[in-house]
């Protein structure tokens, strides 16, 4: 929701946050200077895209936040799925990102969509990927590159 803080500054607020799961410890950004207000508004040119966006930025700085608002602003129908790479452990992370049919390794009794397959038709918000292994991040580039992801047969 956009609207207006207390002394007029625009302001974007996400109050869905009070009741998700997930823990996220800014709920607003405020766009005052000229450069975030220049942000605000290609966050607005890009939401309607269908294209990987790349959002650079120092811990802290509300990367996924403005995830959040492209993916609000946009007409996409799914889920806004938010994955810290770096709590994926190493061994599993294909399994995690891509998925696997049922079988796949042991264990495996059912097949899993990973985390491509639950933000289908929606947003998957990726944070720390250089802490995936070099291979992974390698299919990570192919699929996004590619439009196209292959799960563990």
């Amino acid at each position: 929701m956009s609207n207006h803080d207390t002394f007029g500054q625009p302001l974007l607020t996400f109050p869905e946050l009070d009741k998700s799961p997930l823990s996220i410890r800014a709920k607003a950004l405020v766009f005052v200077d000229p450069r975030s207000r220049q942000l605000r508004e290609e966050l607005e040119l890009l939401a309607p895209l269908a294209l990987p966006v790349l959002i650079r930025g120092e811990t802290g700085t509300g990367k996924e936040l403005l995830a959040r608002q492209i993916h609000r602003a946009s007409d996409r129908g799914g889920l806004f799925v938010s994955v810290n790479c770096a709590a994926i452990s190493p061994t599993y992370a294909d399994a995690e990102l891509f998925g696997y049919s049922a079988g796949a390794h042991s264990g495996a009794a059912s097949s899993r969509a990973g985390w491509f397959g639950s933000a289908n038709g929606g947003t998957l918000y990726l944070d720390e990927i250089a802490d995936l292994p070099l291979p992974i991040q390698t299919k990570l580039l192919s699929a996004l590159e590619n439009r196209e992801v292959y799960s563990i047969s």
